[in-house]
């Protein structure tokens, strides 16, 4: 036997433990990083959140705050206390980035921009308009709120640009009644009586870049650290278990390569390998299982000797007993024409039939049905034809089938001890007289088909009764004789024919079998039984025969 190439069970459950552990360790490993960088990832929203809403809170007050304390100044138009409040605003407050005070017909008072930390006026020219898009932004919010009837003042808008992110509160400043404060009015071009000013502070948002900035250093940091713990457990554990999969490996493969090695000893002929059975897990019950596999098979090989051998004897058997039927040739006897046909229902069967010439131009006939059927039914048939040619030799071919009855009687109730009985009907045909001489011994009374003037067949019988052979040790048989005419066709058959059963369970029965012969009635005697044979067949399909199934068609001219 061929030696099979490839790895070992046992280095197969090594690599596949170690891949499984391995493959797991880095999931996790994978799943903790993304879960650190999420955690990471929310605490830098919340802190922004936070951060923001802060700083709007601050802004929103802080605006308010600082328009109502510069409202005297601009009302009594003291830009220089307002230049200095400006000034001192943006250096106390380390948030703000930029803050600038505009007057009434929206002309600049001061601008600071926090540079080095101090405030840089340079790029606002103090008396004109002013330059810085926030203003113009803050103006399009009051102008959009002025159309759509929104009479809300206060204006919290984010700017990014030179200055980076800033987050810009603007105020109008108003006096007199409140109902005049509204944004159109803070839009419009004149001041009318109660607008005063504006007030303008922008936020640094750059904070929030730097929490980000941080953040995400924080997160590759940990991140990393957090690799290099798992990277740490995780070769341990790799080796832990690869070392726990190369005892469970070789512990399980052991046995079975035990069992490969005695199935392989087996194969090549030794069938007293077994394998030690040590385990009481699933592969100690293989290796029982083995062992009584081992043992059936021993058991298997004798019995399908002793079946070949068995098989050889019966098919010798088989051969033996075809020699006592005729043969399926039609035979031709002048005035008669027959043709008969055997099938056994297994290797041998307990059918027969022969024919044999007699003296002054007769022909003997005789059929057989041994109960049941297979070796000891045939052995039974092989004592019928053994008495029936006796019989023939001791009387000079000039016997009458009653005689003949009694011998084979004798013969067979001596053979079987009553534990076989068989029906027979013999017939001795005269072929110049046209006539048959018949005695029976409990068989099926044969067919006699004759067509009548007007083309209409019809079925009679030759009837007449008698024991089994074998049933009874002195049994008499009477004799019966019936005229034939041209067209006459004699039917004898065994009960197999007509019991035997198609694969739905429906037997053929007497009704399909004659129907069969009056439909083949004008043929000659051989292609009768042909066609009759056909038909049965066709009718049984693929069922299994339950009997012996024997004809023989004879037909008079």
């Amino acid at each position: 036997m061929a030696k099979r190439g490839g790895l070992s069970i046992s280095v197969k459950m090594i690599l596949t433990t170690t891949f499984l552990i391995l493959l797991t360790v880095l999931g996790f490993g994978a799943l903790n990083a993304c879960n650190i960088r999420q955690a990471y990832d929310r605490t830098l929203q919340d802190k922004i959140s936070v951060f923001r809403e802060q700083l709007e809170s601050k802004g929103e007050t802080n605006t308010v705050f600082f328009g109502d304390a510069l409202k005297p100044y601009f009302i009594n138009t003291q830009d220089e206390e307002i230049k200095a409040i400006v000034e001192s605003t943006l250096a106390k407050d380390k948030n703000l980035k930029l803050v600038y005070a505009v007057g009434r017909v929206q002309n600049l008072i001061r601008y600071c921009r926090r540079k080095d930390d101090k405030c840089d006026g340079a790029a606002e020219v103090e008396g004109e308009k002013v330059k810085h898009p926030s203003w113009a932004m803050v103006m399009d919010v009051w102008k959009e709120r002025a159309s759509a009837n929104n009479p809300d003042i206060r204006v919290s808008k984010e700017l990014s640009g030179e200055d980076g992110k800033l987050l810009l509160f603007a105020y109008p400043v108003f006096s007199g009644d409140r109902v005049g404060w509204s944004a159109a009015a803070a839009a419009a071009d004149d001041p009318g009586e109660n607008r005063q000013g504006y007030v303008v502070l922008g936020y640094d948002l750059s904070p929030v870049d730097k929490f980000a900035t941080d953040s995400a250093k924080l997160k590759d940091e940990e991140a990393r650290k957090a690799a290099l713990r798992t990277g740490a457990f995780g070769a341990l554990f790799v080796l832990i278990g690869t070392l726990l999969a190369i005892f469970q490996g070789v512990q399980i493969s052991k046995p079975i390569k035990l069992l490969a090695w005695k199935a392989d000893q087996i194969a090549r002929g030794d069938l007293a390998a077994r394998v030690e059975v040590k385990s009481t897990d699933e592969l100690g019950l293989l290796g029982e299982n083995f062992n009584f596999m081992a043992d059936q098979l021993v058991v298997l090989l004798q019995q399908t000797a002793e079946k070949a051998t068995l098989e050889k004897e019966m098919e010798v058997a088989r051969t033996i007993q075809e020699t006592l039927v005729p043969t399926h040739d039609p035979i031709d006897k002048g005035t008669l024409k027959f043709a008969g046909y055997f099938q056994p229902a297994s290797q041998c069967g307990g059918d027969w039939w022969t024919w044999h010439d007699m003296v002054g131009d007769k022909v003997l006939v005789v059929i057989g049905d041994v109960t049941g059927h297979g070796v000891p039914s045939a052995m039974i048939t092989a004592a019928a034809k053994a008495a029936c040619d006796v019989a023939r030799a001791v009387n000079g071919d000039n016997i009458d089938p009653a005689k003949l009855l009694e011998i084979m009687n004798s013969a067979i109730y001596q053979s079987a001890k009553r534990k076989f009985v068989m029906t027979c009907f013999a017939s001795v045909l005269d072929v110049r007289r046209r006539t048959i001489t018949y005695a029976n011994a409990g068989h099926n009374f044969p067919y006699l088909y004759r067509t009548s003037e007007g083309g209409q067949g019809e079925f009679g019988s030759l009837m007449i009764r008698g024991n089994r052979l074998g049933d009874l040790k002195e049994s008499k048989y009477e004799i019966k004789t019936t005229e034939l005419i041209p067209g006459d066709i004699l039917v004898w058959y065994t009960d197999g024919i007509v019991e035997c059963e198609s694969t739905s369970g429906e037997e053929y029965g007497e009704k399909r079998f004659r129907a069969s012969v009056r439909r083949a009635a004008a043929l000659e005697a051989g292609e009768i039984r042909d066609a009759v044979v056909t038909d049965a067949a066709n009718f049984f399909g693929e069922a299994i025969r339950k009997d012996d199934i024997t004809l023989v068609i004879g037909k008079i001219y």
